[in-house]
């Protein structure tokens, strides 16, 4: 009897052994299954990012029947940013269509008499450019790495055009790819603009939390900015702005400023708009068509129907040295395609 008992336990011992041999086994499958999976991901992933960007973005077309509006755009810039600012003018006039009229008025500080003679060059019977020169701003200032305090002048366009009620602001870099009627006509009754929500409200949290705009629920980009003067001038929002400019230690300055000044007095506008070219070397493109209540598949989506890109980092097209494989590249393309063209500034010692 005992040894029949000795020879179950044996059987017991052994059948244990098989089973967690045969779950060991499954195991080992299992991984092998997935890493399998995940070294074809990874192929897959490599073969896209090893993707030759060295072609055109082609845009989509648009529909000009019917589009004869005046588009009032405003600018700013100092020599630095001189070029960017005729390659933004350059594509505005070689994208719009035939019967819109844009008058320019771009806000100058410590720039050449031979810049301004460049600018008022651009000039045709349809895009008329008018030169504002500025005194440096006397506001507190951090610098940011590429954030200068000339960008600090958007907060007196209302006082340098008070002939005008409305106007599209334009950061400097950027290209102006469709037409801007359809932009300029957004309703802005009763709010003090319309602008692009930012993708930092992911990648940098911490930063726009303490800003306090949980309610609002939104981070806004002050690149673009459709503007509505009439309203900031009766509201006298510029002395918010320098108020706030001048007691607050903030990272994005001026964009900061108009971020909590404006409250819920905005308008959000689609993310063609201001197509910011660095939000997909933080957040994923899912996560992104997400948030902004698109269906991009690539990131050719996301580009081919903008009305405006915006080089809204410190990574800029000029002179910067990209691989082919790099998606910047293509970007980088189409502002050249703008720029080539343009007489060079005159070099002055």
């Amino acid at each position: 009897m005992k040894d029949k008992a000795m020879w179950w336990v044996v059987v017991a011992d052994v059948m244990a052994v098989i089973v967690v041999g045969l779950l060991l086994w499954a195991s080992y499958l299992e991984r092998q299954v997935e890493n399998q999976r995940l070294a074809e991901k990874a192929a897959a992933q490599s073969e896209q990012n090893a993707k030759n960007y060295d072609f055109d973005l082609i845009l989509t077309p648009q529909n000009c029947d019917g589009v004869d509006g005046s588009v009032n755009v405003v600018l700013i810039t100092d020599a630095n940013y001189m070029d960017f600012t005729r390659v933004a003018i350059n594509s505005a006039k070689q994208t719009k269509c035939p019967n819109s009229l844009y008058n320019f008025y771009v806000m100058t500080l410590d720039v050449y008499e031979s810049d301004i003679t460049a600018l008022k060059a651009m000039e045709t019977d349809k895009v008329k450019v008018t030169v504002l020169p500025q005194k440096e701003i006397d506001l507190f200032y951090i610098r940011d790495t590429h954030v200068s305090k000339t960008s600090l002048l958007k907060y007196y366009i209302a006082n340098a055009l008070p002939q005008l009620d409305k106007v599209l602001y334009v950061d400097s870099d950027v290209l102006i790819l469709h037409d801007l009627n359809e932009l300029y006509q957004t309703d802005v009754d009763g709010k003090y603009l319309a602008a692009v929500k930012d993708p930092s409200w992911f990648f940098e949290n911490a930063h726009v939390l303490e800003l306090n705009l949980e309610e609002r629920g939104f981070y806004f980009n002050a690149g673009v900015m459709l503007m509505n003067l009439k309203k900031i001038r009766e509201d006298n929002l510029l002395a918010k702005l320098e108020d706030y400019t001048n007691n607050n230690f903030r990272t994005y300055m001026d964009q900061d400023a108009f971020n909590v000044t404006v409250g819920n007095d905005v308008v959000v506008l689609p993310f063609k708009n201001n197509t910011m070219n660095f939000f997909f070397k933080h957040v994923d493109l899912p996560t992104m068509a997400k948030y902004y209540g698109e269906n991009w598949q690539t990131l050719e989506d996301v580009f081919a129907p903008a009305t405006i890109i915006h080089f809204a980092s410190s990574k800029k097209p000029l002179g910067t040295v990209v691989p082919k494989t790099d998606f910047f590249y293509m970007l980088q393309r189409l502002w050249y395609k703008y720029y080539r063209d343009l007489p060079p500034l005159e070099v002055l010692p």
